[in-house]
């Protein structure tokens, strides 16, 4: 027997029993189903959390001076000049910029005694870069108002309902108090962005939530009359190679400098460790869905020794007129990766369909890897081999003798 006849002779004898051949592959539809939906929703989840990570600071680090050092002097202060220094020496850098945060007194112009104790991030275009965020109302400061230092100012959503109630604050004053500088600037709003921690609002906890402002670096310098900085952001374009990134950044800056006072730490602490932890759970997710394939695969094997078992005759009959061991065995194993491969083929439909479905109600928008289709079918197909040997096997040791006399 040549293979388009084994081939065909195995689909006749699937559709002949097609209750049978159905309920044998539901072990393996099942089985890649919920690998594949799993997979996707586990990676979905991994690089929902990983993005809000990210959002947060997860990936970027801060470069900073140790003012205790003995060996410290205001040279070593860092300045644009370091800035420029890194990113024509270390590659792999995303985004680079001055960090200068400052908690001041913030309130509103039209009257009202409405005063509050803001965080007062100083910014650049690169700042914008690495933590991003939100505009419901207005707009980011524009790269020509960073470079004039103009007076202009963003706020939070939350600050800017308690400063101005309901109406639009954009175009409106804002004084800041810089109190240790004996200085007080009025700042206009051209932006409302989405407090970071609006969630906490949601569940009645604004009183406890910090207020979040961005000025232009060039205007903070202007008021402090001072263009060093403490501390440096940098984000790079791998998060997996930032901590070598890093290194090398350190490393020119103390080329640079000649002194060894400078050290980083990520923003997020061992958020590096946090997203292992969840690939690490995405595998055993995976793994766990894939016992059932185990499962499928003894069905498979249970299902083609009844066959065996119904076809003793057939098997006889087929001897004798001039079949060989081999094709018997091709056939039985035919059968069996038949079996497997249709059901993979249904399964990956489900396992898609199931994702989306599941990722809709769980709110986590599924990431389906081609690789794991790949891996699914190649799976199906192996155990459609690997079950189907033994029942195969057992097929073709028959004796024509003895199958023809089988009742």
């Amino acid at each position: 027997m040549n293979f388009i006849e084994i081939f065909k002779s195995s689909i006749q004898s699937l559709i002949s029993n097609k209750m049978r051949s159905l309920l044998t592959m539901l072990g393996i539809i099942i089985g890649i189903s919920s690998v594949i939906a799993m997979s996707a929703i586990g990676k979905g989840g991994e690089e929902k959390i990983a993005g809000n990570l990210a959002n947060s600071g997860f990936g970027v680090y801060e470069i900073s001076i140790d003012k205790e050092a003995d060996e410290f002097k205001s040279i070593y202060s860092l300045e644009k000049d370091d800035i420029e220094y890194i990113q024509n020496n270390v590659d792999g850098i995303l985004a680079i910029t001055p960090s200068v945060r400052e908690r001041i007194a913030i309130k509103n112009t039209l009257g009202k005694d409405i005063k509050r104790m803001a965080l007062v991030d100083s910014t650049t275009p690169e700042f914008e870069k690495i933590d991003k965020v939100h505009y419901v109302d207005g707009r980011p400061i524009l790269s020509v108002e960073y470079e004039e230092s103009a007076p202009v100012i963003v706020v939070d959503h939350i600050t800017a309902k308690k400063l101005f109630g309901n109406d639009s604050p954009l175009g409106k004053k804002i004084s800041l108090e810089f109190k240790l500088l004996k200085i007080v600037r009025e700042f206009t709003v051209v932006g409302v962005f989405q407090h970071p921690d609006s969630a906490m609002n949601e569940i009645g906890l604004s009183t406890m939530m910090p207020t979040f402002t961005r000025i232009p670096l060039s205007q903070m310098e202007r008021i402090k009359g001072s263009k060093d900085y403490e501390t440096i952001v940098v984000m790079p374009e791998d998060p997996v190679k930032g901590k070598q990134i890093l290194i090398d950044v350190i490393k020119q800056l103390e080329i640079r400098n000649h002194s060894d006072i400078y050290g980083y730490e990520e923003m997020i602490p061992r958020g590096s460790e946090l997203k292992s932890i969840l690939e690490t759970l995405n595998i055993f997710i995976i793994f766990i869905a894939g016992i059932s394939l185990f499962v499928g695969g003894i069905g498979v094997m249970n299902i083609m020794l009844v066959s065996v078992t119904e076809r003793i005759k057939e098997i006889g009959i087929r001897k004798a007129i001039g079949a060989k061991n081999k094709d018997i065995l091709f056939q039985f194993l035919t059968e069996s990766i038949l079996l497997s491969l249709i059901g993979g083929g249904i399964g990956i439909l489900v396992g898609y369909l199931l994702s989306y479905i599941i990722g809709y109600f769980v709110n986590i928008p599924p990431v389906i890897s081609p690789t794991i289709v790949g891996v699914s079918v190649v799976i199906s197909t192996f155990i459609g081999l690997i079950f189907g040997v033994y029942p195969a096997k057992q097929a073709s040791m028959l004796n024509p003798i003895d199958a023809l006399r089988n009742e």
